[in-house]
């Protein structure tokens, strides 16, 4: 396993700009810690992942901590396939197959088993310097924020985050309570329980849902996909609406000023 906790000589709350493709990330902002820290691992001792959690860049000006972790997929992302003489072959980042300088590289939470006509001839050497999937936990103060851009990696966020700013290619987000929520979805699912602030939702594809929304500007705009908020009788102002297809659904709106743009699709606001 390799393992780098980076901590962070400042006290009170940060301003997290974190870049990470793939893997899996935790922010948990706990009030009774006074300075913030980063603990980056992954299960390979040696290899493109050990190698990226020691060539990430960490910088800190002021309050604005900025974290730079290297994509070991090189860019490998989706899945691309080959067809010659009726036959297919199917490469994939991330969890699948990776073929990466000449190397091949299989992994996922089966275990990177290989079949031929169905039997097993999986190794039972070392991994090698095989791809391995790095995990970064954040632990932040009260009042923090944050700004997390991601490729494929699945993010989870416990506590009250001040701000989350989150633009995701795919994967998922889950959050508990956020104060102003900005979200670029190309893919995926966001699901985010309290949004206490201005939310403010870009979605191209998957899903994203507010389970409490009592902010006081709404903006939703999506060119497919879906879109579920639930708000509260604390919230106010504005809300928009623009869709150019897939479907919307705002309950408890009804005491907002609503404006709606739709060219395709379903909105419905109660």
């Amino acid at each position: 396993m390799t393992e780098r906790i980076i901590p962070v000589d400042i006290v009170g709350p940060i301003a997290l700009d974190l870049t990470m493709s793939t893997g899996s990330i935790r922010v948990v902002v706990d009030p009774a810690l006074k300075q913030a820290r980063l603990v980056l691992t992954t299960d390979a001792a040696s290899g493109p992942s050990a190698d990226a959690i020691r060539d990430t860049t960490v910088s800190l000006t002021g309050q604005n901590l900025r974290v730079r972790v290297p994509d070991v997929a090189a860019g490998i992302g989706g899945s691309t396939s080959i067809r010659m003489g009726g036959n297919t072959m199917t490469f994939s980042g991330g969890n699948g197959v990776q073929i990466v300088n000449g190397n091949v590289h299989i992994t996922g939470h089966g275990g990177g088993k290989v079949f031929v006509n169905g039997r097993e001839v999986t190794a039972t050497g070392p991994a090698g310097d095989a791809v391995t999937p790095i995990s970064a936990v954040v632990y932040l103060p009260k009042l923090s924020v944050a700004a997390i851009s991601t490729n494929s990696a699945n993010t989870v966020v416990t506590g009250p985050l001040a701000r989350l700013e989150y633009d995701g290619t795919s994967g998922t987000l889950a959050a508990e309570r956020v104060g102003d929520l900005e979200a670029t979805v190309t893919s995926g699912s966001v699901i985010v329980g309290e949004v206490s602030g201005p939310l403010d939702i870009n979605l191209t594809s998957g899903s994203v849902n507010v389970g409490a929304y009592s902010g006081h500007n709404a903006r939703l705009n999506l060119t497919s996909g879906n879109v579920r908020v639930a708000a509260t009788s604390q919230a106010t102002g504005r809300l928009s609406v623009n869709a150019t297809s897939g479907s919307v659904r705002v309950t408890g709106a009804g005491h907002l000023d609503v404006r709606r743009r739709v060219t395709s699709g379903h909105v419905q606001i109660s």
